[in-house]
């Protein structure tokens, strides 16, 4: 047992070895992390990344997986999993919460105290530690009208700190934490406005209702494949050129939504790559527009 597997017993941090990631992953893609780690509580989780970096293990932190592709050979190291650091805590303005809270949970608790800023949220499938680090966004709305501050660990310097406001250097799924890898969101506060509380649940609805019936959430996917480039969306131009339900292996372009990369049953990452590589190259020759993956890839594929 090494030093770090005795310390998560110690403390009673729950962790598995050779741990499949594909169930971790709505893609349902993936080998095994070598360790998969749960921590409950800040503490736990700067306290297991600091034992990696003593002991030059690769770490992987990740929220509900939602917009990630696993390698097929599995990850080393140790990878943590956030969702047990589910807090909400209510503030007078909005919220205190934990990096791993779900952003639909998040959403349910603004539209119940009548805040509104959220109703974008309700349908993205992803911990708020995600949505900061990409933007997350859908609906007009985004994750960076509503931060205020975050808290950090920073896994080259061991060392804690704050974000408030610009600091944060929010851009088009983008922030300070997708370009400074080494820095993991601990938690944030949420602040909203007030608002009408049947007003807001009625948008929630309304967009729930729009998510339902043009994307394709029945089937295993990373939500939106590519990000939108600077004219029209990366759907309309994969649309436009005949690829919705072109395929590689189990990976196809989403018969419903064509922004969508789909898993049929038995898809490989290396698939899905190979997928997107094509359509890239496609849509590169026949408009000049270089698209941009949107879903992050974690291992070697």
């Amino acid at each position: 047992m090494t030093f770090l597997e005795r310390t998560l017993t110690e403390r009673k941090i729950p962790f598995r070895k050779k741990c499949p990631l594909a169930s971790f992953s709505t893609f349902r893609i993936g080998g095994s992390a070598d360790l998969a780690i749960f921590p409950q509580t800040a503490e736990q989780l700067t306290l297991t990344a600091r034992i990696c970096r003593a002991e030059g293990l690769p770490l992987f932190v990740v929220g509900n997986g939602s917009n990630l592709l696993f390698s097929d050979f599995g990850l080393p190291g140790a990878v943590i999993f956030t969702k047990g650091l589910n807090r909400i805590a209510d503030e007078p303005d909005g919220f205190s919460v934990d990096c791993g809270a779900m952003l639909p949970a998040l959403s349910r608790c603004a539209a119940a105290r009548g805040l509104s800023g959220l109703e974008f949220a309700a349908g993205i499938p992803g911990t708020i530690g995600g949505a900061i680090c990409m933007n997350a966004g859908a609906h007009g709305g985004e994750i960076a009208q509503v931060v205020a501050e975050t808290a950090y660990y920073d896994f080259q310097t061991d060392s804690c700190g704050q974000f408030s406001g610009f600091e944060h250097v929010f851009g088009y799924r983008t922030s300070v934490y997708s370009t400074d890898s080494w820095k993991i969101v601990l938690g944030a506060r949420i602040r909203l406005q007030k608002g009408n509380c049947d007003e807001i649940k009625r948008t929630i609805a309304e967009n729930l209702a729009l998510r339902r019936a043009k994307q394709p959430l029945g089937e295993p996917s990373a939500g939106s494949a590519f990000k939108r480039p600077a004219n029209g969306s990366a759907a309309e131009l994969i649309d436009r050129f005949g690829l919705k339900g072109f395929s590689v292996g189990g990976a196809a372009v989403s018969e419903k939504h064509a922004g969508f990369i789909v898993n049929k049953g038995n898809a490989t990452a290396k698939d899905v790559v190979s997928l997107i590589e094509q359509i890239q190259k496609i849509i590169l020759e026949k408009t000049g527009i270089l698209l941009e993956p949107e879903i992050r890839i974690l291992g070697e594929i």
